[in-house]
């Protein structure tokens, strides 16, 4: 966030509460955030939606009822605080940010918790409240279990070290490039390691747990740490104990959650998700099949990609205070015709102004974004501006 203070961007959060958590906390370190969600009145919803719209407000911060027919081309970043529940949601709500062709950047957190929650919200929605007023207890069960196999996709496009990009499109059909060149998965240095060993440990483990424990218990067996409900239950002594010490709590996880999405464990959909074997775990447990991974390297960052012609221009060096100045006479603008910021100019028009500092309508008439229509309706405005800033 400290990068983009000034871009506009919408945060989702999962719950109401996160919505305000995150938006007072976002308040208080000096961002101009505001908040939508199902909670507030219909009033303070319209007034929020309308400053982000019109720029009164850089970032907002909201749940999923928010983001519908909202016609703002400006967004250059789309954080996701957790993760959605199916990739149909993430996709339609990352896909707000970089409508005006400008780069862009999407940022999906998860954590353990998010499947929980998700999970409660599928089992508790409304479309499933009133489905069981007028149909069958089967028919039910399928929704949900429609609604839950989603949720599995969902997991494993956050917890994948293939390219998100093919992930995304191979979910909707589409076969693209192995390689973006543009996601964290591409721009990270994998390696394939071998985690057959690691895998016969922790399906061990499983099985010596009866399939009764969820991830975290069985991390913490594997590692030989003594929680207290660990050494209630004795799990201390099982032979499975301590055998990863040497093994960091992430990379377990990520060896389990690749085993889960590869099939040799399976993760139930309950309110605490248990760890159960799953239809390939024989293939190691009691064949001699062999296991790989991508995982990555220490020094895991490639260097970024080459950027388009197009993105260069917008990062030609310009004196933001120009900026700053050019964005509230749009801003200003805006107010007057009563019409959101961008519908003036884009902030990559205001940045083209910073470098060519045009001084004749002539000039005016060189920037990205600025045809005759334009020039004759904001061009004396503008110009005058710039001129006055670099006296």
């Amino acid at each position: 966030m400290k990068e983009r203070k000034e871009k506009n961007g919408i945060i989702y959060c999962i719950s109401r509460a996160l919505v305000e958590e995150v938006c007072s906390g976002l308040c208080e370190r000096g961002y101009n955030a505001s908040r939508y969600h199902a909670g507030l009145s219909d009033t303070e919803r319209r007034i929020n939606q309308d400053d982000f719209i019109f720029d009164r407000v850089q970032i907002m911060v909201a749940t999923n009822a928010f983001g519908m027919g909202i016609d703002k081309s400006n967004v250059s970043f789309v954080v996701h605080y957790n993760m959605p529940k199916d990739i149909e949601s993430y996709y339609q709500e990352a896909g707000r940010a970089g409508r005006d062709g400008e780069p862009a950047d999407c940022l999906l957190l998860w954590g353990g918790k998010d499947i929980n929650t998700n999970t409660w919200l599928i089992e508790n929605s409304r479309d499933i409240a009133k489905m069981k007023e007028g149909v069958s207890p089967e028919q039910v069960e399928q929704s949900l279990e429609n609604s839950r196999a989603k949720l599995r996709e969902m997991t494993f496009y956050s917890t994948t070290n293939d390219c998100l990009r093919r992930r995304l499109l191979n979910y909707f059909g589409e076969t693209p490039a192995s390689y973006c060149g543009n996601c964290s998965n591409c721009n990270t240095h994998f390696e394939t390691v071998d985690v057959t060993v690691m895998t016969q440990k922790i399906l061990s483990c499983v099985g010596r747990l009866n399939q009764r424990f969820g991830i975290k218990m069985i991390v913490d067996v594997l590692r030989g740490n003594a929680e207290n409900r660990i050494l209630e239950l004795e799990l201390n002594k099982l032979s499975t104990y301590g055998i990863c010490a040497d093994i960091s709590t992430g990379r377990i996880r990520d060896i389990i959650n690749h085993l889960i999405i590869s099939d040799y464990l399976v993760k139930t959909d309950s309110e605490y998700p248990v760890i159960r074997f799953g239809t390939r775990a024989n293939e190691v447990l009691r064949e001699s099949g062999t296991v790989s991974m991508k995982l990555p390297v220490k020094d895991n960052i490639r260097p970024k990609q080459p950027k388009s012609v197009k993105q260069s221009v917008v990062l030609k060096p310009f004196d933001k205070r120009l900026f700053e100045v050019l964005r509230r006479l749009r801003l200003t603008i805006a107010n007057e015709q009563n019409a959101p910021a961008f519908t003036v100019f884009s902030d990559s028009t205001l940045t083209d102004m910073c470098i060519k500092l045009p001084a004749t309508p002539e000039e005016f008439l060189t920037v990205s974004g600025v045809g005759n229509v334009k020039c004759e309706k904001y061009g004396e405005r503008f110009l005058k501006c710039i001129s006055e800033f670099n006296i």
